[in-house]
């Protein structure tokens, strides 16, 4: 595993399944992120995000990167995880500036009532590290997008996973379910026909979507009528 220190924490990159997945520790924190995904984050530093939601904490190493990287104002994680994660815990006792929630699935109405609560002036960046499935990110999306200020990012990371080889095979783990590229075509498709989607930038590691100005339409992401008549089949 790789490993890096920043002010005295150390972070391990460790991108092994969760169940053989290292546990963070008191100033010890597994970051599940590739170095290209961390580069991406490093690349944001100038503008230094100041109110940050994270969706899907993991072992909370990424809630603690963020907040050595960007210097945060408000930091939230949420996860549905009902067992807090000790070392986070511990590293927020000083900290009022970061709140942690958990028992919360990222598509459920109690998710959104806590990104509001907590960014009552909105959000410079979302990320979702959380499912990776297309039906709860794009509910997530919907719910939480209009909270981002204008110029915002929000950011999903981990899109491509039914691309992967070990997604190919018939009996597969999540054969069945449909590919989270459908969103990413989808808000492709949006950033043509409505200005609040200003930009969408992918790569294979993440998708990030620029806050443009004005809100979703109420139909929000669908996307039919600007198809010409033709379908979108999901994937």
């Amino acid at each position: 595993m790789q490993n890096f220190s920043i002010d005295g924490v150390e972070f391990l990159l460790d991108h092994r399944p969760g169940p053989q997945r290292g546990r963070s520790e008191k100033d010890r924190f597994i970051l599940v992120k590739s170095q290209r995904v961390l580069d991406f984050y490093e690349s944001l530093k100038p503008s230094a995000p100041k109110n940050i939601l994270e969706i899907g904490m993991a072992e909370g190493g990424s809630l603690v990167y963020y907040d050595k990287l960007f210097s945060p104002t408000t930091l939230v994680g949420i996860d549905i995880r009902k067992d807090p994660i000790e070392a986070l815990e511990i590293y927020r006792e000083s900290r009022p500036h970061i709140r942690t929630f958990y028992g919360r699935s990222q598509d459920m109405p109690h998710t959104r009532a806590a990104a509001q609560s907590s960014f009552p002036d909105g959000i410079d960046l979302v990320v979702d590290d959380a499912s990776h499935l297309y039906e709860k990110t794009l509910a997530t999306f919907e719910s939480l997008f209009p909270l981002v200020r204008s110029g915002g990012l929000y950011v999903i990371e981990d899109w491509a996973w039914s691309h992967r080889p070990a997604y190919q095979a018939a009996d597969s783990t999540w054969s069945n379910r449909p590919a989270l590229t459908n969103l990413v075509f989808t808000l492709v498709v949006m950033s043509a026909v409505c200005r609040v989607i200003e930009q969408v930038t992918v790569n294979d590691s993440l998708v990030q979507i620029r806050k443009g100005k004005g809100v979703l339409p109420p139909s929000k992401l669908d996307i039919g009528g600007f198809l010409r008549g033709k379908q979108l089949a999901l994937i």
